[in-house]
């Protein structure tokens, strides 16, 4: 099991455990779906992310050397779905620090998404760094 860490002010939860491959910690956090957001999501992937030479700029300036998303889906909380993102990074503040500021086309074109999709301003809320409280791992070999 990997640690887990919970920040409160933007209801964020995040996993943070070092990466095997590169030695970057894996920076995980969610974050809202807004109504309508899953979709948008889904779009942005398609025509932003995949082979995008612009997106992967942003990114390797911001340190960041892996992305995953996920949709967690809350069927019990109508409308209440969350996306799950980790980012491979060695500094996780400096990487949200450069996706908030950059002045590239693509990183403003991200931040809007954040805001149509989650409701998230990242420019006027930076993404606080959690707090680490949890550090369980099994050393028993099964």
């Amino acid at each position: 099991m990997k640690p887990q860490i919970k920040d409160s002010p933007l209801n964020i939860t995040t996993q943070i455990y070092e990466s095997m491959e590169t030695n970057h910690t894996n920076y995980c956090f969610i974050a809202p779906i807004l109504p309508g957001g899953i979709e948008l999501m889904k779009k942005w992937n398609e025509e932003n992310i995949v082979n995008n030479k612009e997106h992967d700029e942003v990114f390797v300036d911001a340190g960041i050397t892996r992305e995953q998303v996920w949709i967690q889906y809350m069927p019990q909380q109508q409308n209440k779905d969350f996306a799950v993102a980790c980012y491979e990074t060695s500094d996780p503040e400096q990487s949200f620090k450069v996706l908030a500021t950059s002045n590239k086309p693509w990183a403003v074109k991200f931040r809007e998404h954040l805001k149509n999709a989650h409701g998230l301003d990242i420019t006027q809320s930076p993404m606080q760094i959690n707090e680490f409280i949890v550090n369980w791992k099994n050393n028993k070999i099964l």
